[in-house]
């Protein structure tokens, strides 16, 4: 995982192919995962993926979300595989998953995205987890849902900033990058 500041850095030493070749159509950023209190595991002791889902507050989602927006630099953004023509990818907490979310909140198997190069678009979709998937902390997705760059997605108390790289890319370029997208 990099760093907002770090990939200020590589922003202004990459054009934006090279940039989006490296990252990918599009980028989730979330706070450092180690930021959360509980992750890591229960009062047990039993790593997250091992356990059973926990209930999601929605106090916990709907401030995650708005610490997103003014905490930028201090974000981080999700290793994802690459993603070309249509192509998929799995959000949960199993380790089988393309995006692993280590939260006793995130279902095994929570979420798939999906990219659709042609069209320049990304969906999301619940698989029926436990706690569900949120956009903008407001609205629990029932069926596949295309996202808008600058949305807020939140896999049970998990939240991640939906960007497409370009407008990644122009922001950590601009004179000013603590501003809001």
């Amino acid at each position: 995982m990099l760093s907002v500041k770090e990939l200020k850095f590589y922003s202004q030493r990459l054009t934006d192919k090279e940039f989006r070749k490296q990252l990918g159509p599009f980028v989730l950023i979330q706070r450092p995962p180690n930021s959360k209190s509980g992750s890591d595991t229960n009062k047990m002791g039993i790593p997250p993926n091992a356990q059973r889902t926990a209930m999601a507050r929605p106090e916990v989602v709907s401030t995650g979300a708005l610490s997103l927006l003014f905490q930028f630099d201090d974000l981080v953004v999700a290793s994802v595989p690459p993603m070309q023509g249509v192509d998929e990818l799995t959000v949960g907490r199993s380790p089988d998953n393309d995006l692993v979310i280590d939260d006793s909140s995130v279902s095994k198997r929570h979420a798939m995205l999906r990219w659709d190069a042609a069209n320049s678009r990304c969906t999301v979709q619940d698989l029926t987890s436990t706690n569900g998937t949120f956009l903008n902390a407001s609205v629990r997705l029932r069926r596949e849902t295309t996202l808008k760059n600058g949305d807020i997605l939140s896999f049970g108390e998990v939240q991640y900033w939906f960007l497409l790289t370009d407008t990644l890319y122009v922001k950590l370029r601009g004179p000013d990058s603590r501003g809001r997208l």
